[in-house]
């Protein structure tokens, strides 16, 4: 049996639920099968499940994993049994065993665990697409993080630093912020009334680029930040879209980006997860927590998730 997580309706995480479904089967021209060894946890994974990005249910959340290619269908020639890959953004990934395009596996190091893999590719790869993409950060460049504790603002905020950039990070929680206190070069709490003027205190110009992981709650205080002629960066909305004053925008000639960070890998996808891989074996990303947790108890991570209970990235094994 391959044990699987779906959900049949929109909800909170007791939507998903454990299925022991039949074995997949041999995969299909251009696939794999793929049997996972550590399946990543994401914030959009709890996206999709409640519906904020509509998909057909019943559904399998998950967009990334690490596993072994068991077989391989017709005409893949550039991977065999036995090998171990990755991919991301390929949707239906909790689960034991996949077929997955041969398309959108990439390579993967062998110093690196199943687990590091798993904790930092998907992440990593926004985080590379922020600096590269969304906004290509130039060294001696100032940068906000709103939302640097979370996955991806914290891979985010320690490589702006490490590419030269002064980077102002904010955290929801003490303990959050003391942990990127000494990483970065000033830390903020997210919540603050005058969040915007600490920021200017510190860089009375406005900082050059901001990159928005949260949202709602914090996009005045990014407003407030952000110099005339500078970038926002929205890269996530964990408390939701703000609404945003295009007049305002276009008076103080502010650049808005945002969409899919795919969009900003098209073409570069090898260069980036090398790059991501190297940084993560330099040390560029510090420690990166890992909380692991069996696939069976995916409605845990995404609880945890909605808690905002643990800082890194999340796991789940087979």
């Amino acid at each position: 049996m391959n044990t699987t997580i779906r959900f049949h309706s929109y909800g909170g995480p007791e939507v998903l639920e454990v299925e022991d479904q039949p074995d997949i089967g041999l995969p299909g021209p251009g696939q794999v099968r793929l049997r996972h060894l550590a399946i990543g946890v994401n914030f959009i994974d709890t996206l999709f499940r409640q519906g904020v990005f509509p998909v057909p249910v019943p559904s399998t959340p998950g967009v990334e994993g690490v596993g072994l290619i068991e077989a391989v269908g017709a005409g893949v020639t550039h991977h065999r049994p036995g090998q171990r890959v990755a991919y991301y953004l390929a949707p239906g990934s909790y689960t034991q065993t996949r077929h997955v395009e041969a398309g959108a596996l990439v390579a993967v190091p062998d110093e690196l665990g199943a687990e590091q893999i798993a904790a930092v590719l998907t992440k990593g790869l926004t985080a590379w697409a922020g600096l590269n993409g969304y906004h290509p950060l130039q060294a001696g460049e100032t940068v906000l993080v709103q939302g640097a504790s979370s996955g991806v603002g914290s891979l985010l905020a320690r490589w702006a630093k490490a590419r030269g950039a002064t980077v102002i990070g904010t955290a929801g929680s003490e303990s959050k912020r003391a942990a990127l206190a000494g990483v970065i070069d000033h830390v903020l709490a997210s919540d603050a009334a005058d969040l915007g003027a600490q920021v200017r205190k510190r860089v009375p110009a406005g900082v050059d680029v901001v990159y928005e992981f949260v949202g709602k709650a914090t996009f005045d205080a990014t407003l407030a930040a952000v110099r005339d002629g500078g970038t926002i960066a929205s890269i996530g909305a964990a408390s939701g879209a703000p609404i945003v004053d295009q007049a305002t925008v276009t008076r103080r000639g502010l650049r808005m980006v945002g969409g899919p960070m795919a969009t900003y890998l098209a073409g570069r996808v090898e260069q980036a997860t090398a790059e991501v891989f190297a940084a993560y074996e330099a040390g560029v990303f510090g420690e990166v927590p890992i909380t692991t947790y069996a696939l069976r108890d995916a409605a845990r991570a995404h609880q945890d998730i909605a808690s905002r209970a643990k800082a890194g990235s999340l796991v789940l094994l087979p």
